[in-house]
This record gives C-alpha cells, structure tokens and sequence, in this order.
C-alpha cells in the first residue's frame, strides 16, 4: 500500500488531503533544519507544502531529497508561482501544485508520479519550454531530418512555447492539422507529450532536472 506523508507547518492537514488519502501521515516542521525526516525513508510519496521564495522552497526540497533520495516530492503551495514551481523542479520535487488541489487530482497527481512522471500546470510547463528553447534555438539537424517540413515546423514552435492556436494562425491552418502534425511528429521521435518533443527538440541531456515524463 502506498504510504503517503504531508509535511508542513500546519498543526492539522487541509481536508482535502485526507479526502484523497485518509491514510496519509503528517509531519509538522516549522524548517528545514527544524524537522526531523527520519520518518520519510519509508514514504512512497511525500506531499511537501511549503511557504517562502524560490531559495526557501530548494532548501525544503534539498533537504527532504537528501533524507529520502529515493522517494519522490511533490510541493504544495498557497499561492503557486512559476518562480517558485521553477526552483522545486531544479531541487530535485517531482510535482507542484496547489495546497487547495482537489482530492481527485490529487489522487492524479500521485499515480502520474508513481509511474515516473513530472506533475507540473499548463502555464509552468510553458514557461519550461520557453527556457530549453532559449538555450539551443538551433533544433538539432539529424533529429529533425525524420520529420516532414511541416512537421518540422510544429515542432520547433511547440519547442519555443507556442500553443497550438497559435501554431495555427501563423503557418495558417486548422488547430486540427496542428494536431495530425503533433502526433506524427510523437511517433517518429519516440516521445509522448509536448514536453518530451520539447526536450528533444532542444536537444537537452537526460540528466537534466526536467527529463522526467509529464503528462499530457
């Protein structure tokens, strides 16, 4: 059975919490170095909900990683920042969402996660994809040479960020035909999701933060 654990600074867990999980266990800590993790080596997800700026959510993060390495993080936050979601991402979280999530996604969320996958929101991982792009514009030639002109051209503007309604209007066709392309696209490179094309495309390393699965 899985065993999922809330830290957090709260002396009760949200509600909706234990509507997804009624079995999750809560471990209280005002702090990174405040709070004892020993109970964490067993976990099979923990639910970290954290308050703060982007360095205090990688302390969280960093800490908690380093005292289970293997058990994957997803943070909670009242007020989710792409700023914030970043630095998580970078410090090794698996997910990140909202503490108000409800319970069935966040009963989502977790089967995303156990199965290997990143758990980010649509507007993060946009942000996500606009950085890969940033650091190589140039798409690497043999990996596109596998993809039609059309094609091709889907999947450098999905890799710089742009949505499919956008895609449309600038190479002129339907929403429709941007998704054919797509799914062509996904069938010759081997990837599943936006995210993984983006990757791909951006020709990043797989010992990258963000080459983990996401859902699409």
């Amino acid at each position: 059975m899985a065993r999922h654990v809330f830290v957090t600074a709260r002396p009760e867990p949200i509600p909706r919490w234990l509507e997804a999980f009624p079995d999750a266990q809560l471990l209280q800590g005002q702090g990174p170095d405040e709070t004892d993790f020993s109970r964490l080596a067993d976990a099979s997800l923990v639910w970290l909900h954290v308050t703060g700026d982007a360095p205090a959510v990688s302390a969280w993060v960093g800490t908690v990683h380093a005292a289970a390495p293997h058990v994957p993080i997803v943070v909670l936050s009242n007020v989710p920042e792409d700023d914030q979601g970043m630095a998580a991402l970078a410090a090794g979280a698996s997910g990140y969402c909202s503490a108000l999530t409800l319970p069935a996604v966040l009963r989502q969320v977790a089967g995303v996660i156990e199965h290997g996958g990143l758990w980010v929101g649509p507007q993060l991982m946009r942000r996500l994809m606009q950085g890969l792009a940033a650091r190589n514009s140039d798409a690497p030639e043999p990996v596109l040479d596998r993809l039609s002109q059309r094609e091709r051209q889907v999947a450098v503007a999905v890799a710089r960020g742009a949505t499919n309604k956008e895609i449309a209007r600038v190479l002129g066709i339907t929403e429709r035909t941007v998704k054919a392309h797509l799914a062509a696209a996904f069938e010759k490179l081997g990837v599943r999701d936006r995210m993984q094309l983006s990757l791909v495309v951006n020709g990043v390393e797989e010992s990258t933060p963000f080459s983990q699965k996401i859902p699409a």
